[in-house]
């Protein structure tokens, strides 16, 4: 296609930064662009299974220190339970939300599934972590010395930032202003790679076959 057409279609507006970026060579901006977004797709990819990863370890490490009836989620919201608790109303919300979305189609599995990135993120934030025991760190064996549950959630933070951008359809191939630069995206991915070693898991290994993300990297930078 060519770039007038694209142009027209993606916008005008949407594409003024990377042409920008690419002194306005419109070959080169298209091929930027496609790169951000492959890019964008390698993240996506692994944020998916890292996500899962994540809640998984959670709720195994849950089931284990609460009773498993109703399930230790639901448990959460009940009289007594630990989300019930000062400073955790909006975990508290985000589970009797879910819940009542599901109705009848409640199981504690599709209660975990349909859970936001955001709230396995603040499970780690000072209230939700103290009243849940203070005991999660227990699902990363492989935490450095004398790291905290803030060291936890600042990461997490980070890769939720990253993860509502791609979902957004922001560029992520940009350092300040119209700089082409994947710095950000870099450090970004790194996060994603330390909170998974740190779980014990073998980030080559977890990701193998849908990792590209360095690669897309690589080849925007050589632009």
């Amino acid at each position: 296609m060519k770039y007038v057409e694209f142009e027209r279609l993606i916008s005008p507006q949407r594409l003024n930064r990377y042409k920008v970026a690419c002194n306005n060579n419109t070959r080169k901006t298209l091929s930027l662009y496609r790169a951000n977004i492959r890019m964008s797709q390698a993240f996506l990819a692994v944020l998916g299974i890292f996500e899962v990863v994540l809640r998984n370890k959670i709720d195994d490490h849950y089931r284990s220190k609460i009773p498993n009836s109703p399930g230790w989620l639901l448990s959460s919201i009940l009289p007594g339970g630990f989300l019930t608790h000062n400073g955790c109303q909006n975990s508290f919300n985000k589970v009797l939300r879910t819940y009542a979305d599901l109705g009848s189609n409640y199981t504690h599995d599709k209660l975990l599934a349909e859970l936001s990135f955001g709230f396995w993120k603040f499970m780690f934030a000072g209230r939700q972590f103290q009243a849940g025991g203070s005991t999660l760190l227990g699902i990363f064996p492989n935490l450095p010395h004398r790291s905290n549950q803030g060291f936890i959630y600042h990461k997490l933070d980070k890769i939720n930032s990253i993860r509502n951008r791609v979902a957004h359809h922001e560029p992520i191939c940009f350092g300040m202003g119209n700089i082409i630069e994947t710095v950000y995206s870099r450090a970004h991915f790194q996060e994603i790679v330390d909170v998974i070693t740190y779980m014990g898991v073998n980030s080559q290994e977890l990701f193998y076959g849908i990792d590209s993300v360095v690669k897309e990297a690589n080849y925007i930078d050589s632009l």
